[in-house]
């Protein structure tokens, strides 16, 4: 079935939907006949038998504590009994267009259908009893937990001022540099010269000469042009000889001479920063993650108060 099952067809149609109805996961089908049957639940005048427990399992994997899988089963009574009485329902004529559509979108004739769900162990009545409750239940969640839902600018600004560290982005450090170039495949008396140079560079800085002033009139690097300037770099993306020695300086300290493979730096921490994402950039992430919340708690509350209301005998 162009590696999609019946019932995970549905599972991906009404996904969104019934995100917050489902029960999530699923546990290891029990093996064997029923031997006895039992009320594991009384749901106002609804039971729930040991046989529709150990039935509801067999449709999850992972599961392990059967009790979840009865909550989530005592939910849906719940909830369809509410849709019953707000008159919530499923003409058939709907439910066999639904039908028709999952049957085209993956390509199955009628025929093909049934024996796809054959191999489920599914009969095409059964199919569309399980869907109608599930079509049912999402028309539920719309109206009375999507349904009014919203998430404004100013929520959004607000959640993103309060948790701006959940948005920063690695440590930058902005740099300063002046260099005393080493040629390429150079003599060591070349490089010694190269490093007794700058050694004394860095002495008369140490003296207390202006740094600017010591680039413009000796780095041989281009961005003496800029007065050594390199700008932030990103900690983990600059040179690792300069990274190592800038990661314990504080702005307006120096290091040096450090050999990097174009000759002898020079280094000065300017300023060191943690950026933040802007808001704009983050602000759709951060509305869905909302929305989903107040859907979540909207869920919850209308199931509680479903509860409230309803005899409800947990025997399991």
């Amino acid at each position: 079935m162009s590696g999609m099952t019946i019932r995970a067809s549905i599972r991906t149609a009404l996904a969104a939907a019934l995100a917050f109805w489902a029960v999530t996961g699923g546990t290891d089908a029990v093996a064997g006949p029923v031997v006895v049957d039992r009320v594991v639940a009384v749901v106002n005048n609804e039971i729930i038998t040991m046989s529709d427990l150990q039935r509801e399992q067999q449709k999850h994997a992972t599961i392990t504590d059967q009790r979840l899988v009865l909550e989530g089963m005592i939910d849906r009574k719940l909830q369809m009994a509410a849709a019953k009485r707000n008159g919530i329902d499923v003409t058939d004529g709907e439910l066999t267009e639904g039908i028709d559509d999952i049957r085209k979108r993956n390509n199955m004739t009628a025929a093909q259908f049934e024996q796809a769900l054959a191999k489920e162990g599914l009969t095409l009545e059964q199919y569309r009893a399980e869907l109608r409750e599930q079509m049912t239940l999402s028309r539920l969640f719309n109206k009375y937990v999507r349904t009014g839902l919203a998430v404004d600018d100013a929520e959004a600004r607000a959640y993103y001022d309060r948790n701006a560290k959940q948005y920063s982005l690695p440590e930058e450090v902005k740099v300063r540099h002046l260099v005393v170039a080493v040629p390429e495949k150079a003599s060591p008396a070349e490089v010694k010269a190269a490093q007794e140079k700058a050694a004394a560079l860095m002495e008369r800085i140490r003296t207390g000469e202006d740094f600017i002033r010591l680039i413009r009139e000796h780095s041989d690097s281009p961005s003496a042009k800029q007065d050594g300037d390199l700008g932030f770099l990103q900690r983990g993306h600059a040179i690792p000889e300069l990274e190592e020695a800038a990661k314990s300086l504080k702005p307006g300290e120096f290091a040096g001479p450090v050999r990097c493979d174009d000759g002898f730096h020079i280094i000065r921490v300017e300023d060191i920063r943690t950026p933040v994402q802007p808001f704009e950039k983050v602000k759709e992430d951060i509305t869905r993650m909302l929305f989903e919340q107040k859907m979540e708690n909207t869920y919850r509350s209308f199931l509680q108060s479903l509860r409230s209301e309803s005899h409800i005998e947990n025997r399991l």
